[in-house]
């Protein structure tokens, strides 16, 4: 039998513990603006599965944020870098009212699939490996489970780069996708820019001259036409704020915009930074700052990672799926491990739908192969470099 069927019959036996380890970690809220002292708990949850296989753990403390939670097990000369984060978009309280389920052959929970569940499937790889005894003995494997993805990586970034420049290959554990052979191979950079105009405020039925909700409405026209180029580049004005709430007699003095722009490789992202950069008053005496910029750069593969790609093909196919590489809008930590140049594969999490949503769930059936995936990945990405 081959390894990847023995790993895959390895889950498939070990399901019901998958599942009562994903509940549990999906129980333990950690809203990514939540109380330190509640998120904690759950990375505290997280951190004891991985010691429990030997993992040396440690912390980085994001203050406020929270607690970035980080690891290392064996100390081979192949470097391989685990990348998650545990942070939800779903407030605290929310599993109160929607606490982890199970229906039919889908599970239910705030965060299970992005990316709670992902966390979980490194956890049965590497159990597998240990116990089904295929640990590699020329393998290192590092960690990193963020506290603050969601809200831009603010505290983690830095830390998640310095360790991806160690490693000869990166596996992210965001969402595998709606079914098996998914994986995500790109995803487009993000910037976000905020257009700020301070304009001269007045009665409003005094011919005002100098209206600042008149600028930012220009505004928001130049950048959604000029940061479009088809699938290649796209901008959404997100927030537009200035005035009161009611109807008043009076223009404000301020206003402002923000923008969301995404772009599939560096070079959309220049196009854009020059649309920026040439952001220009287009009332007279109006007063504009921009301030914001690249959030996450695009997610490329390059020669470099060439090999990844290929042994991730290799192994979704010899478990009987069709590989469906798969560019996504969306960004992930996975962003900056490949823009610093380390080989990145992600999409590595469980298969299911509707990320960020109440009905956000998992596929159960496919559990087993995407354990099976990780832990093949794990044993051999790095043989043939």
């Amino acid at each position: 039998m081959a390894v990847v069927d023995e790993i895959v019959k390895y889950a498939e036996g070990r399901k019901d513990e998958f599942l009562e380890i994903l509940k549990n970690v999906v129980n333990y809220e950690s809203h990514i603006y939540g109380e330190r002292s509640v998120k904690d708990k759950c990375g505290l949850y997280i951190e004891g599965l991985f010691k429990g296989l030997g993992f040396e753990t440690w912390h980085e403390d994001a203050k406020e944020a929270g607690t970035h939670i980080c690891g290392r097990l064996g100390n081979g000369n192949k470097k391989i870098f685990l990348l998650g984060h545990y942070d939800t978009v779903f407030k605290t309280g929310t599993t109160l009212e929607r606490p982890f389920s199970i229906e039919n052959d889908k599970a239910y929970g705030p965060g299970i699939f992005d990316m709670k569940g992902g966390i979980v499937v490194f956890y049965m790889a590497v159990k597998s490996l240990i116990e089904l005894k295929q640990f590699p003995d020329d393998v290192e494997i590092t960690f990193f489970f963020s506290c603050d993805e969601e809200g831009g990586s603010l505290t983690s970034r830095g830390l998640i780069e310095k360790m991806a420049e160690e490693a000869d290959v990166c596996l992210c554990s965001e969402p595998g996708h709606k079914g098996e052979g998914y994986i995500t191979i790109g995803r487009y950079g993000r910037d976000v820019v905020k257009v700020f105009a301070r304009g001269v405020a007045a009665h409003a039925g005094n011919n005002p001259q100098c209206n600042p909700l008149i600028e930012i409405s220009r505004q928001a026209e130049y950048i959604d036409k000029n940061c479009r180029d088809g699938d290649s580049l796209y901008a959404s004005v997100v927030s537009m704020h200035g005035g009161d709430t009611g109807a008043t007699a009076m223009t404000p003095e301020e206003a402002y915009l923000i923008a969301d722009i995404r772009y599939k490789d560096d070079e959309h992202g220049k196009i854009a930074a020059e649309v920026i950069k040439n952001i220009k008053p287009a009332i007279k005496d109006m007063q504009i700052e921009v301030s914001g910029g690249v959030e996450k750069p695009a997610l490329r593969q390059n020669e470099k990672s060439e090999f990844a790609c290929r042994r991730t093909k290799e192994i979704i196919e010899e478990m009987g799926y069709e590989y469906k590489p798969t560019v996504l809008g969306g960004g992930s930590d996975g962003n900056f491990t490949s823009s610093i140049g380390c080989p990145t594969i992600d999409g590595l999490g469980l298969n299911g739908q509707y990320l960020h949503n109440p009905r956000e769930y998992v596929d159960i059936p496919t559990i087993p192969q995407r354990v099976a995936l990780s832990a093949e990945l794990i044993r051999t990405v790095l043989n043939n470099r």
